[in-house]
C-alpha cells in the first residue's frame, strides 16, 4: 500500500465497512491455487480487526476460517507466515479439529527451519495440542528453551508457562533448564541471523536477554509450591547473579527476594548486604525496584534503610524526571512509617517543590509534610497554596490527605490547615476532591474539639453553593449530630432551613432528620418550638419521602418521651457482626424463630470513634519498627481471615449455646513455615468459654492425614477441656481442628495460662498411579509450640474521649512498678505495651519525643467480664541504666480486671 499527503483528508480505511459476512466470503481467495501474499495479508489483518474489537466467529465459521488459513502454509513469504500464526492462535480456542495441522507447524519448528518461523510457530503449537499431544512435543520444546537465539528461547519459555496448567508433570521436569536459561551466557543471547531483517525490516535487532526474564518467571511458577526448593534456587541465583544481564529479569528476581524474604526472616542476614552491594551500580530501574521493596519490609531496622534513602537522594537530582518522580513517590511511602530517616535529605526534597513537573513537587510537599516538625507547617502551607491550582485533582487529593493526616500529628495547628481546607473548598474540583476536602474537616471536628466551632461555621458556608448532593446530605449529617453540642446552636438551623427551601428532595430529606435531632437534643423549649414549625411545613412537600420525615419528626417531637430510646440511642451495633449474623440467620432456614438483634454486639459512638482514629493515625505516626516475625498476609487479608473464622464458627451447632464471640485473638504460628505441617491457632474468647481453633496445612502431596485432633493440657486447673471437633481428612487444603474450654469465676486471669499442644492423627500413603490413599494406615503424632493465655486475651480495645473525666469514676485501683531492661525508647515501650496488654492509647499519648525525661501513656479497653479499664503508664529511663522503668496504675469497674491486670507482665 501506499500513503502520501494527498490521502490525509480520505477517511476511508481499510477496516471501514467490514463484518464478518464480507470477510468470510473473501476468505475463499485462501484456496487459490495462485496465492498472493500482499492480499492474503491484508485479508488477515482485517481478521485480525473483527478478532481484537470483540466480533466472535462462530464455530463453523472459524473452522472453516483456521482451515482456509492453514492453505498459506504453501508460500514461503516470511511476513505472511508470521501473520498466519497470529491468526491461528486466535481462532485455536473457537475452531474444531485444530490438531490436524499440528504437522503442519511442527516443521517450522525444527533446529534446521528458517528462524523467522521458529518463535511463532512454538507459539502456535502450543495453542493447538491438547494435554495427551504434549508428550510428543516436549523434545522440541525442550530444546528450545535454551536456543542460543533470544526470541525462539523466549517463545519457548512463554509457551511453557502458559502450557504449566495443561500439563503439570511434564512442564515440572524442565525446571532445571529453565535454571540453566536464567543466569546462562548462551541461551538467548544471540540475534537470529535472516536475510529477513535486512531485506524487510531494513535493520538487525539487537539481544536483549529478554529470554532470563521468562525463565525466571517460568521457574518460579514451577517450584513456588515447594519452598525449600524456591529458597535453594534464589540462593544459587543470587551466587550467579552477574549471569542477569536483563534488567527486566533483575527487577523479577528483586521482587521474588523480598517476597521470599518477608516470610523467611533468615534469608535477610544474606541478602539484605547483596541489595545495598546492588544499588551502587545495577542500573536506574534496579535500584529503584531494590530500594522500593526494602521500605516494604516491615521488619527492617533503620541502619539497614539508610543506603537505600542514599541511594534515593542521589535520583532527586536525576536529570530524568520519571527517575525523580519514582524516587520522591518511594520516598514519599517511607515516610509514612519512619520520617526520622528523611531528614537528612528534606533539603533536597524542598527543592523539587519548584520542579516543573507538578506530580514531583506535589509528593514532595506531601513527603515535607509528613517529615516536617510544627513549626514548618505554616511555610509548608504557604508553599502548597501557590500551586494547587495547577495540579490535576487526582494529585489535590494526595496533598488533601496528607493534611488530613498533618491535622491529627499537630492538633495545635488546627486554625491555619482548616483555613487552608476551607479555601480549597471554594476553588474548582471534581466531586472526588470535594469529598476529600469534606471529609478532612469531619475528622478536625470529630477528633480536634477546639476547631469544632470554626469547622461547622465553614461547612455551612460552603453547603450554600454546593453542587453536590451526596456531599450536601452528609454535611447535613454532621450538622445535626454536632450542632446541637455547639454553644450557639441555633446560628446552623439557618443553613438547614435554607436546604429545605432551596434544594432538592434528598437534601430536603437530609435537612428535616438534621432539624429533627436540633429538636430533641437542644434543651431550649424556644428552639424546640421554632423547629417544630418549620417542620410542620414540611407535611405538604411535593416529596412522600419529605412528607413522611417530616410526619415522624413532628410526632417525635410531640411525644419525646415515646420516641427518644429510639432517636437518641448512644449505642450502635457493629456493622460487621450485624452482617455476620444475618448472612448466619438468612442461611440457617430457622426462619420460624425471629432475628435477635440482641445477639448482636452493640458499640457506642466514642469506641467507634477511637477505632477509627486509630486507623487513621496508623499511617502518620513515626513507627520505629522492631524485628518480629512476620505474616503471610496483609493486614487487610488478615482481618478480612480472622471474620471468615468467627463467621465459620458462629455456624457450628456445637458452639451455638456459647453466646457471642466477644474477642479473637490474630494468627499464631504454632510451627515453623517450613515443616511438613504448619499449624496456626486462634483463640476466641466467649462469656464462659473459649475455643481455639488449630488451622492445619499438610505439606505433603504423597501423604494424607485423617482423623485429626490436638491434644491439649492447662496449667491452669480452672481451664477444663470439654470436647474436640476434629478434622476428618487433611490433604492439600487448610482444615480446622476446634478444642472447646469452659472457665469459671476470676482464677483463670490472675495467672498466665499455659497449654501443651500435641497434632494426632492417621497417617496414610497416597498410591502413585491411583491417586487414592491406602487402606491402612499408622496413627502417630506431631509436637507443636504450646500456647499461652495472658490478659490481653481478654481485653479487647476501646477509646473514650474524657479518659480523666472517667478516671475520676472509676474506684478499684491497683498499681505496680515494672523495668523493662531490654527496651531503649519510649516509643518501643508504647508500641510493646499497647500490644502486650491489648488497649487503646487515648489523648495522643501514643505520640512520643524520645529526648523527653519522661512520658505518661493512657490507655483505654473493656474487659471481656463486663465493665471499662483504665490505665495510666508512666515510663522514665533510669540514669545509668539499660532500658525503661514504668509504673502502672489501673482502675476499673469491675476489681477482678485490676486484679489480674499484672498478670500481663508475668511468664
Amino acid at each position: 500500500m501506499s500513503y502520501s499527503k494527498k490521502d490525509e483528508d480520505n477517511d476511508e480505511s481499510i477496516f471501514s465497512n467490514i463484518n464478518q459476512v464480507s470477510v468470510t466470503q473473501d476468505a475463499r481467495a485462501f484456496h487459490q491455487s495462485s496465492i498472493s501474499p500482499r492480499k492474503s495479508r491484508m485479508l488477515l489483518c482485517k481478521i485480525a480487526y473483527l478478532l481484537y474489537t470483540g466480533d466472535r466467529f462462530r464455530e463453523k465459521q472459524a473452522t472453516e476460517l483456521f482451515f482456509g488459513i492453514t492453505k498459506l502454509f504453501q508460500h514461503k513469504d516470511p511476513s505472511l507466515r508470521q501473520f498466519v500464526y497470529i491468526i491461528i492462535k486466535e481462532l485455536s480456542s473457537v475452531a474444531q479439529d485444530v490438531i490436524m495441522i499440528t504437522s503442519s507447524i511442527m516443521k517450522d519448528t525444527a533446529t534446521g527451519s528458517e528462524v523467522i518461523y521458529r518463535p511463532n510457530a512454538i507459539r502456535s503449537l502450543v495453542r493447538v495440542i491438547d494435554a495427551n499431544t504434549v508428550p510428543a512435543i516436549e523434545r522440541i520444546l525442550t530444546t528450545a528453551v535454551v536456543d542460543p537465539v533470544s526470541a525462539v528461547a523466549s517463545a519457548a519459555l512463554v509457551s511453557a508457562y502458559h502450557l504449566y496448567p495443561v500439563a503439570k508433570d511434564v512442564v515440572s521436569r524442565w525446571s532445571n533448564k529453565a535454571q540453566d536459561a536464567t543466569t546462562s551466557h548462551i541461551v538467548g543471547r544471540k540475534v537470529a541471523n535472516s536475510t529477513f531483517f535486512t531485506t524487510s525490516l531494513g535493520y538487525m535487532p539487537s539481544a536483549s536477554g529478554i529470554s532470563q526474564y521468562h525463565a525466571l518467571a517460568l521457574l518460579f511458577r514451577i517450584r513456588q509450591s515447594d519452598h525449600i526448593a524456591v529458597l535453594k534456587i534464589f540462593r544459587d541465583i543470587a551466587s550467579k547473579v552477574a549471569g542477569l544481564s536483563n534488567s527486566h529479569a533483575f527487577v523479577m528476581y528483586v521482587r521474588y527476594v523480598a517476597s521470599l524474604m518477608d516470610q523467611y526472616p533468615d534469608m535477610r542476614k544474606d541478602m539484605i548486604p547483596l541489595f545495598h552491594n546492588w544499588l551502587k551500580g545495577k542500573g536506574d530501574m534496579v535500584n529503584l525496584e531494590i530500594a522500593r521493596n526494602m521500605i516494604r519490609l516491615k521488619t527492617l531496622g533503620d541502619e539497614d534503610l539508610r543506603p537505600v534513602v542514599a541511594a534515593l537522594t542521589i535520583f532527586l537530582t536525576s536529570h530524568r524526571s520519571a527517575a525523580r518522580f519514582s524516587a520522591i513517590r518511594t520516598l514519599n511511602e517511607l515516610a509514612m512509617t519512619r520520617p526520622h530517616l528523611l531528614y537528612s535529605c528534606n533539603p533536597m526534597i524542598e527543592s523539587l517543590i519548584t520542579d516543573a513537573n507538578r506530580s514531583i513537587a506535589t509528593y514532595a510537599i506531601t513527603t515535607l509534610l509528613k517529615t516536617g516538625n510544627e513549626e514548618s507547617v505554616d511555610r509548608l502551607m504557604l508553599q502548597i497554596a501557590n500551586f494547587m491550582s495547577e495540579i490535576p485533582d487526582n494529585f489535590k487529593i494526595i496533598v488533601v490527605d496528607a493534611i488530613r493526616s498533618l491535622c491529627l500529628k499537630f492538633p495545635r495547628k488546627q486554625e491555619a490547615m482548616l483555613s487552608f481546607l476551607s479555601n480549597i473548598l471554594s476553588d474548582e474540583g471534581g466531586y472526588e476532591f470535594k469529598r476529600a476536602a469534606i471529609d478532612a474537616i469531619f475528622d478536625m471536628i470529630k477528633y480536634i474539639p477546639e476547631s469544632k466551632e470554626k469547622a461547622l461555621a465553614e461547612l455551612c458556608e460552603f453547603i450554600e453553593d454546593c453542587e453536590y448532593p451526596k456531599i450536601a446530605v452528609r454535611i447535613l449529617c454532621i450538622l445535626g449530630e454536632e450542632g446541637p453540642k455547639a454553644a450557639e446552636p441555633t446560628r446552623f438551623i439557618r443553613y438547614i432551613y435554607n436546604r429545605i427551601m432551596l434544594e432538592n428532595a434528598i437534601v430536603r430529606s437530609a435537612a428535616i432528620s438534621a432539624l429533627t435531632k436540633f429538636g430533641v437534643n437542644v434543651k431550649d423549649n424556644f428552639v424546640k418550638h421554632s423547629v417544630r414549625v418549620i417542620l410542620s411545613r414540611c407535611l405538604d412537600d411535593a416529596d412522600d419521602e419529605v412528607r413522611d420525615r417530616a410526619a415522624f419528626s413532628v410526632n417525635v417531637l410531640d411525644d419525646m418521651d415515646s420516641f427518644l430510646p429510639f432517636v437518641k440511642s448512644n449505642k450502635v451495633p457493629s456493622i460487621p457482626a450485624l452482617e455476620r449474623s444475618l448472612v448466619l440467620y438468612v442461611t440457617g432456614d430457622k426462619f420460624d424463630q425471629p432475628f435477635d438483634i440482641e445477639a448482636v454486639p452493640m458499640l457506642t459512638q466514642e469506641e467507634i470513634d477511637a477505632e477509627n482514629l486509630k486507623v487513621k493515625k496508623a499511617s502518620t505516626e513515626i513507627t520505629q519498627v522492631a524485628p518480629a516475625p512476620v505474616v503471610d498476609d496483609t493486614a487487610e487479608e488478615v482481618v478480612k481471615a480472622e471474620n471468615e473464622f468467627k463467621s465459620v464458627l458462629e455456624s457450628i451447632p456445637e458452639f451455638s449455646s456459647f453466646g457471642p464471640v466477644l474477642k479473637s485473638s490474630s494468627l499464631i504460628e504454632v510451627t515453623e513455615r517450613e515443616t511438613e505441617y504448619v499449624v496456626k491457632a486462634i483463640k476466641h474468647v466467649f462469656e464462659k468459654h473459649i475455643v481455639i481453633q488449630y488451622q492445619l496445612q499438610n505439606t505433603l502431596t504423597e501423604v494424607i492425614l485423617e482423623n485429626v485432633t490436638v491434644g491439649c493440657v492447662s496449667s491452669n486447673e480452672n481451664l477444663i477441656e470439654e470436647f474436640v471437633i476434629p478434622a476428618p481428612v487433611a490433604a492439600n487444603e487448610p482444615v480446622s481442628i476446634y478444642v472447646s474450654f469452659s472457665y469459671e469465676g476470676s482464677n483463670l486471669f490472675n495467672t498466665p495460662t499455659v497449654i501443651e499442644n500435641v497434632l494426632r492423627f492417621t497417617s496414610k500413603e497416597i498410591d502413585p498411579h491411583t491417586g487414592e490413599p491406602e487402606e491402612e494406615g499408622y496413627d502417630d503424632e506431631y509436637n507443636i509450640d504450646d500456647l499461652l493465655l495472658k490478659y490481653g486475651d481478654f481485653c479487647i480495645p476501646s477509646g473514650v474521649s474524657n479518659f480523666d473525666e472517667r478516671w475520676e469514676q472509676l474506684d478499684h485501683e491497683i498499681s505496680a512498678v515494672y523495668s523493662l531492661s531490654e527496651i531503649e525508647s519510649f516509643k518501643t515501650a508504647c508500641s510493646h505495651l499497647v500490644e502486650l496488654l491489648q488497649m487503646q492509647p487515648v489523648d495522643g499519648t501514643d505520640c512520643v519525643n524520645d529526648e523527653a525525661p519522661l512520658h505518661v501513656l493512657k490507655l483505654c479497653g473493656q474487659f471481656v467480664s463486663g465493665g471499662r479499664v483504665l490505665a495510666i503508664i508512666k515510663m522514665i529511663r533510669p540514669n545509668g541504666a539499660d532500658g525503661v522503668t514504668i509504673k502502672l496504675i489501673t482502675r476499673a469497674e469491675d476489681e477482678k480486671a485490676t486484679e489480674s491486670l499484672p498478670t500481663a507482665f508475668e511468664g
